[in-house]
């Protein structure tokens, strides 16, 4: 198995270019994603951050037409290697979205969900699921005493948070988040940023996120992507230790984004 520091790679990929039916969205990305490490995507709108990411899942499969050319592996595995169980992939790489989107149901059958679909229904095994992932979230001690309430009525950070936990339920490898504290206020995104270190123990985690305080202070590795100019495929211009591409990085355009420059 490949590595870098030590850590197995969990996720590559390999020479990929993409495209939205005839708009070629990527052009030759190639990104190792260590095992147990936060890795952060930074870079202007538009430049393909978010479509990396679902590269990784198959997610852009329900958008319409598209189309891959490289490689994409999970533990070595080619993800889009006929007969792959792309239910199954989703199962392992799960994804936390910008916007917190809680089910209309009570904060107990939320983080439920997905074990019941996965044919988990005894009380009691589901009690110790809903526990567990609750902590892991660390949301646990806000909510143990009314996981019957809507997981409507929780604040918007409660809910991101919750929505952590639904995902941790199913027991996924590597957690893929885009732009998660977007929408919260200095408060909650801190009480994200502490959950993510925790879950980096256990989870490889990728964050998109347009704060670049943010992806310095949360991940160990960083790539930097960018789009030359409008109707191009957007690029990764460098990527590497987090420390060296906010204090010495190798590109010209990875300076100027990282001292406001531009984007």
């Amino acid at each position: 198995m490949a590595e870098l520091d030590g850590n197995k790679i969990k996720v590559r990929i390999e020479s990929v270019d993409f495209y939205y039916e005839d708009f070629k969205a990527l052009e030759d990305i190639s990104i190792d994603i260590e095992s147990n490490r936060v890795t952060a995507l930074i870079g202007p709108s538009g430049c393909g951050k978010s479509t990396v990411l679902r590269l990784m899942n198959r997610m852009h499969e329900v958008m319409g037409k598209t189309r891959l050319k490289g490689k994409v592996t999970l533990d070595d595995q080619d993800i889009y290697a006929p007969g792959v169980d792309v239910v199954e992939l989703r199962s392992r790489i799960g994804e936390i979205f910008q916007k917190p989107n809680p089910f209309p149901k009570s904060i107990y059958d939320n983080v439920a969900f997905g074990p019941r679909l996965q044919g988990r229904k005894s009380r009691s095994e589901l009690d110790g699921i809903v526990e567990k992932a609750l902590k892991q979230a660390a949301l646990w001690k806000e909510v143990k005493n009314k996981l019957n309430t809507s997981a409507l009525e929780l604040s918007g950070g409660q809910q991101q948070r919750l929505c952590i936990a639904r995902t941790l339920a199913v027991e996924p490898e590597v957690i893929l988040m885009d732009e998660p504290c977007s929408a919260l206020d200095p408060v909650a995104t801190q009480q994200i940023e502490d959950t993510m270190e925790v879950l980096k123990e256990n989870y490889t985690i990728i964050i998109v996120t347009h704060n670049m305080q943010q992806a310095a202070r949360v991940s160990e590795y960083t790539g930097f992507m960018l789009i030359q100019e409008t109707g191009e495929p957007g690029k990764l211009v460098e990527f590497g230790p987090t420390s060296k591409i906010f204090t010495m990085p190798d590109k010209k355009e990875t300076e100027n984004y990282i001292t406001g420059r531009f984007g």
